[in-house]
């Protein structure tokens, strides 16, 4: 069990540059009927979480990671928010064996997971590998020379999508990883000249692009802020293997699409990133609802 702390928060706020009201400590309840009652954990905080502790499990517990890696170029997440993550809660991971299954010419690799905090499951999915890079949106998005040359926090083809430039940096990432409870060492050690930043830091960094869109599009994150349903997310591994500090990624996201059918308001927002390749560093599908409709059930 790891028990979260106030600087467990403050730590992936800073690093992912993450400015929602719900991790602040001191504005939390500048938010309108706020039930949460005091600053939360970061969805991306908990994912760097999850794929840590998969990390460890698949290394020391039989039948948790693929035989044969090579198959499975890509990585991703999938995960169904339950509940949130406060500070002075405990929280565990639950990991089922890994699955292999094929459809056509395409394989995935699975885990299933359960997030808990204090008993109570907070998130529940899947760590999965695939073997093709999955297409989460249903619609076209720029290409990385479509987007190379545009200013930092630009909108392009009429507001249809927004442009967020980040930077890869070695400190934040391992801020990052001390946040989520992993050794840093595992991953970035100046000393052996080893830099592996994990898979969830440049994932993280989307959730300071989808603030900033918000913004820019004059939403009001005070008094009608959205909190997060569901996180499809995909990542090529030879891409993050490569990454160093300073490279930019160049972050692509779409406007809210409403879900049909929904009684709830739940709208997606689909995301690329880009750093030096033309194929897309990774991509995702980020389900959101206001809070309001949270406080009607």
């Amino acid at each position: 069990m790891f028990t979260f702390t106030q600087m467990h928060i403050e730590a992936a706020r800073n690093s992912t540059d993450d400015f929602n009201l719900f991790h602040d400590k001191l504005r939390w309840d500048m938010i309108p009927n706020n039930p949460f009652g005091g600053p939360i954990a970061l969805g991306f905080q908990l994912g760097c979480f999850i794929e840590t502790q998969v990390d460890a499990s698949r290394l020391n517990t039989p039948n948790c990671a693929p035989e044969e890696a090579n198959l499975y170029p890509f990585s991703g997440f999938e995960f169904t928010f339950a509940g949130v993550v406060k500070p002075g809660d405990s929280i565990a991971l639950r990991l089922k064996p890994g699955r292999s299954k094929q459809i056509g010419n395409e394989q995935t690799y699975s885990n299933r997971l359960m997030l808990m905090s204090d008993n109570k499951p907070v998130i529940l999915g899947y760590k999965r590998e695939y073997s093709h890079m999955p297409k989460f949106s249903p619609f076209a998005f720029p290409s990385r020379d479509d987007v190379l040359n545009i200013n930092d926090r630009s909108f392009v083809q009429e507001s249809r999508f927004f442009v967020k430039h980040k930077y890869m940096i070695v400190g934040n990432a391992k801020n990052f990883l001390t946040s989520a409870f992993a050794e840093q060492s595992h991953y970035i050690d100046e000393f052996e000249d080893k830099v592996n930043f994990p898979q969830m830091y440049p994932l993280g960094l989307l959730s300071s692009a989808l603030l900033e869109r918000a913004r820019a599009a004059n939403y009001d994150l005070k008094n009608n802020p959205m909190i997060y349903v569901s996180h499809k997310l995909a990542i090529d591994k030879a891409q993050v293997d490569e990454l160093r500090s300073n490279h930019k990624i160049i972050i692509v996201v779409s406007e809210h699409i409403d879900k049909p059918d929904c009684e709830k308001q739940q709208k997606t927002q689909y995301c690329v990133a880009y750093c030096e390749s033309e194929k897309p560093l990774f991509t995702a599908a980020v389900e959101l609802m206001p809070l309001s409709e949270l406080l009607k059930s």
